[in-house]
């Protein structure tokens, strides 16, 4: 019943849709048409008017110079009254009007007011350029008629001289009889364009629109998963597009299979996993919580809607708005309720929600603890008996023993330090995995620590028959714990010269991206690549029977590891059977 509403909804949405888009396409062509007609109109009744003015001035142009040409020739005077009854009758049957003008401006006769009552027309535009011997138009408001006329002036001349000005005027009423008649069937004519062009295009825009509603409808139907099908007229009128729409359905509608069981898997392993997944909402709102969840922390059933509610951890509420801040994972081991929990978040870019992980490590952290009190115990425990030893082997040593004895004494101390060297590393190692231990920092200069623990050596590399050299590049001084300088160097030299038989050592120390580069490169055996991964673990050795003939404890390159992670820096090896390895460390200059 639900999903029925969602989809009636959806469709109501999608024709309103259609309709504001059909509506929107509608006005916008409409407007077109108006305003393109409307520029048409005012175009055209300029070029009428321009056209039907000329049309006027040359009509009364000729009328007025046949007017002068009859008053020059057949009359003496323009005051003649015969002249006057001629130039009646004529205004009478061309509807204007017909003045007589003096040079001096005096109006002589005027077929629509008597002469007396007009004053001097000297000034008249018409009249001014008519007395400088032009024909001459205006068109303008008349002060003695009230009303508007368009005004043609042609002068008089006898023997060449001017002697006055025949001036002929119609209403403009009248004379732009013909230009309205012509305007009003032109509107009339453009109005029925303007409602044709609105129906045809509503008709053109109602059927073209059709099918891409329908393709509109199609896609949404598709999106929201319901079975379509493609109507043989949407391919007629889409043609491709529409072959492409039930591409595009068959492929979404395997998609979404292949999501929905990628789901289910997903949320069969949300459920089932013994891991705490939350999921919140950027202001802190639980959306989802699995149930390992609420199994460490039963108090998430008590339906409270924040996290920080329940989870009262400042360092964690802290992380977590860092992670969206930082677009970085935040990882930290908090303590809630007694127990120990390592905590990661991250933000969802996309979704804009954090996705937060717990694992409950108490546990883990108990063992570690016992661990490393079990080792610290045991190398306590053992440094008494192996002092012990040491100083009854010592005591031997200069007892008259005959061969054999010396032979079986030998065995004995060579394993006797064997042990101390274990014994102490293992120390050492202890020392380094405490997190609160403090570096007791200060400037160390690194080419001259290398050089002094290279002298160190000299006598064990000419012993083995091996080149021991040193390369110094730059000013490699950096801040550090100097004791544990020692110690990195020590072990990465002595590793490489315990495994190199023949060939020689290279140390090279240099400066290199605001730091200081520590690199060991020997020519012995190299390392297997399948072993590279685990040759920092404590106690893995690569040749255990080698290790045990030259004396290795299988802990240097753990602690040269644990050193370098306390100063911030780096370690890589390169390495192959036969070839030789190289150690390379990288070290801040300031920790």
């Amino acid at each position: 019943m639900t999903h029925k509403v969602n989809h009636q909804k959806k469709y109501v949405k999608t024709v309103m849709k259609n309709r504001k888009f059909f509506l929107k396409n509608l006005f916008i062509f409409w407007a077109m048409i108006l305003l393109l007609s409307l520029v048409f109109y005012f175009l055209a009744v300029n070029l009428i008017r321009k056209t039907k003015t000329e049309e006027q001035v040359d009509e009364l142009s000729e009328l007025a110079l046949a007017l002068g040409l009859e008053t020059s020739r057949m009359y003496s005077s323009l005051e003649d009254v015969n002249l006057h009854e001629v130039l009646k009758v004529q205004a009478r049957i061309s509807r204007t009007r017909v003045s007589l003008i003096k040079p001096d401006g005096t109006v002589v006769f005027d077929t629509e007011k008597e002469s007396s009552e007009l004053e001097s027309h000297r000034y008249r535009p018409e009249i001014d350029q008519a007395l400088r011997g032009e024909i001459a138009w205006s068109i303008r408001f008349s002060d003695t008629l009230k009303k508007k006329l368009i005004y043609v002036a042609v002068p008089l001349k006898s023997e060449g001289q001017i002697i006055g000005v025949c001036r002929v005027s119609r209403f403009l009423d009248i004379a732009f009889m013909p230009y309205r008649s012509l305007r009003n069937s032109l509107l009339i004519g453009l109005l029925t364009f303007i409602l044709l062009g609105w129906g045809l295009t509503f008709l053109v825009l109602f059927i073209g629109l059709k099918p891409v509603e329908d393709f509109t409808r199609a896609v949404e139907k598709a999106g929201s998963g319901e079975e379509i099908v493609i109507r043989r007229s949407l391919h007629e009128s889409l043609g491709p597009l529409a072959s492409g729409l039930e591409a595009l359905v068959k492929e979404l509608k395997n998609r979404g299979s292949a999501e929905a069981e990628e789901k289910e898997m997903l949320n069969s392993l949300f459920m089932a996993t013994e891991e705490g997944w939350l999921v919140v909402e950027e202001n802190g709102k639980i959306l989802l919580a699995n149930p390992a969840l609420r199994k460490m922390f039963p108090q998430l059933e008590a339906g409270r809607e924040f996290f920080w509610e329940i989870l009262r951890c400042p360092s964690l509420i802290k992380g977590v708005e860092e992670a969206r801040q930082k677009s970085e994972k935040y990882a930290e081991e908090i303590e809630i309720g007694g127990r120990i929990y390592g905590c990661q978040a991250i933000w969802l870019v996309n979704r804009q929600r954090y996705l937060i992980n717990f694992r409950d490590i108490t546990e883990i952290k108990h063992l570690a603890s016992q661990k490393k009190e079990f080792m610290a115990n045991l190398v306590h425990e053992l440094k008494t008996p192996l002092t012990a030893i040491n100083g009854f082997i010592e005591t031997l040593e200069e007892e008259p023993l005959n061969e054999e004895a010396r032979h079986y004494l030998s065995i004995i101390k060579r394993n006797s330090e064997r042990l101390v060297r274990l014994v102490e590393d293992l120390s050492r190692l202890s020392e380094l995995e405490e997190k609160e231990t403090v570096l007791e920092t200060e400037e160390v200069n690194l080419a001259e620590l290398v050089a002094a623990i290279i002298r160190d050596y000299e006598k064990k590399t000419r012993e083995k028959g091996l080149d021991l050299k040193m390369e110094t590049a730059g000013n490699p001084i950096l801040t550090a714990d100097r004791f544990q300088m020692e110690q990195l160097v020590l072990n990465l030299l002595d590793n490489a010269i315990r495994y190199t038989e023949k060939g020689g050592v290279s140390v090279r120390v240099k400066e290199k991206e605001g730091g200081v580069i520590l690199e060991v490169t020997d020519t012995g055996l190299g390392i297997p690549e399948e072993h590279l991964p685990r040759i920092f673990e404590r106690f893995y050795v690569v040749d255990k029977s080698r290790s045990r003939k030259t004396g290795g404890t299988g802990l240097g390159l753990a602690i040269v590891k644990h050193i370098v992670q306390q100063h911030q820096g780096k370690i890589e090896v390169k390495s192959a059977p036969g070839t030789g390895s190289t150690f390379t460390v990288w070290l801040p200059r300031q920790v």
